[in-house]
């Protein structure tokens, strides 16, 4: 083939490229996120501890195929990225997902390298996300030792789903770092916590978990799902290796990959049967029946077989009683097999009013209950909506809330005022809430707490939807 065929054909297809190109929709938004701290109280004026967060969402459709980035951004750089691929071949549904993060450590946590779950249940550390203030970069891209706040490679996810004759199949392979950092104290989390005085090493892999360098894993997650003639239901969730909610910072994934399903538990003094790169683990099983209709009442199951422990089962069941209340109880097994209650949470809604009884320890005993009352007030002209929120435990009345919703044309304004307490109640909290739809894709919004002990964390965001 001569040179000028195939200059004319690449010329063709650089044509054909950038027809295609323009025809790209592209979708996305931009939030910036500012996150004042005051430093404490002492004064009317004080320092203020300031966070710059910034999130750009693009969505690019080209030919059936859907481009996806969402990128996080802060003080420290760039701190994640996903990036994402969806697509439909027939009747088949892929979305494909591979995650970068950088790497971070909390101050807060003891001992670097250290798991603080034990600590945390027993010592009263750190629950939830660890305050921005207390959260570094310990990302190592070279391996030197010395942190230079690189982003390394976290995870990739694909997903499959295959609709057939009312049939959904769908597949999650999961192939992961399970030795990367989280900040997420108190969950249940294999992964070790970094408190700073440890880098991650992002040059390398290894295949010793819980340190400080990347250890891959494999994870698989196969469920199954179809209605009856009647209207029932029946959803099956397999999961090989996989368990749980993994965190990045900003962003959390649904399952997660356990770590003893890493080829470092094949190349030890006992290898794997048949030569596998990495055992695969019958992790959990789910199953939801939804939609039994037994006169009159709705029955919904849900229940949970991991190995070497107890089924658990969650049981929920809806009426209504003359049309004039819908009641809603639901009961929770640990172990279901012998016929254990763990716990009955029962919910009566009629017009504005609503009462839920809840029974902690599943012996058919009271112990907690919460009523709320929802009002619109002024309904005809400049309405807004009004809450109260009573709670109860065995001393009595231990919280109530206040809370008003008001909306004005792009305006929208939410106001809560807590107080708590054992028997007598004590001013906890008050929170605004400010969200404006300046019309054209625009947004603004803010968010203020007050408590006893002055001022909390402030939120301010704006944004952009194109």
């Amino acid at each position: 083939m001569s040179r000028q065929i195939l200059s004319v054909i690449f010329a063709l297809l650089l044509i054909f490229g950038y027809t295609q190109i323009s025809q790209a929709d592209v979708t996305g938004s931009f939030e910036l996120d500012i996150a004042l701290i005051p430093e404490g109280a002492q004064t009317e004026a004080v320092k203020f501890d300031i966070d710059f967060q910034a999130n750009l969402v693009i969505n690019i459709t080209l030919s059936g195929i859907t481009f996806g980035a969402d990128l996080g951004f802060g003080v420290t750089g760039v701190e994640f990225a996903v990036l994402s691929l969806t697509t439909n071949l027939g009747a088949l549904a892929v979305f494909d997902q591979f995650v970068f993060a950088e790497p971070f450590a909390c101050v807060l946590f003891t001992g670097g390298s250290v798991s603080d779950l034990n600590t945390i249940n027993g010592g009263g550390q750190l629950v939830g996300q660890c305050p921005g203030q207390q959260v570094i970069p310990i990302g190592d891209g070279d391996g030197d030792g010395v942190i230079d706040r690189a982003v390394g490679f976290v995870k990739k996810r694909i997903s499959i789903e295959l609709n057939i004759a009312g049939i959904s199949l769908s597949n999650l392979a999961l192939f992961e770092d399970v030795d990367f950092p989280d900040i997420q104290g108190g969950n249940d989390h294999e992964h070790d916590h970094f408190d700073g005085n440890l880098a991650y090493d992002l040059s390398s892999i290894n295949t010793d978990v819980d340190d400080q360098t990347p250890t891959f894993g494999f994870g698989d997650v196969i469920s199954i799902s179809g209605q009856t003639v009647s209207g029932i239901t029946v959803t099956g969730t397999t999961a090989f290796c996989a368990s749980g909610v993994n965190y990045i910072k900003k962003r959390n994934f649904v399952w997660e990959v356990n770590e003893a399903c890493t080829s470092g538990f094949g190349n030890g003094t006992t290898p794997i049967e048949g030569g596998a790169k990495t055992p695969l683990l019958f992790e959990q099983e789910d199953l939801w029946v939804e939609g039994i209709e037994l006169g009159g009442v709705t029955l919904d199951i849900h229940s949970t077989f991991i190995p070497l422990k107890p089924i658990n089962a969650v049981i929920t069941a809806s009426t209504s009683i003359f049309d004039l209340a819908d009641v809603v109880a639901t009961f929770n097994s640990m172990n279901i097999t012998n016929l254990v209650l763990s716990s009955v949470v029962t919910t009566v809604t009629s017009g504005n009013l609503s009462l839920t009884l809840i029974d902690l320890g599943g012996d058919l005993s009271l112990d907690q209950t919460n009523a709320v009352l929802s009002v619109v007030l002024n309904p005809n002209q400049n309405p807004a909506d009004f809450v109260i929120s009573l709670n109860t435990n065995n001393s009595g009345l231990s919280a109530a809330s206040f809370s008003l919703g008001i909306s004005r044309n792009t305006l929208n304004l939410d106001s809560t005022t807590t107080f708590s307490g054992s028997g007598s109640l004590s001013w906890s909290s008050t929170s605004f809430s400010i969200d404006v739809n300046g019309g054209g894709g625009l947004s603004f919004g803010a968010d203020f707490t007050y408590t006893p002990g002055g001022m909390g964390p402030t939120s301010i965001k704006l944004g952009i939807i194109f």
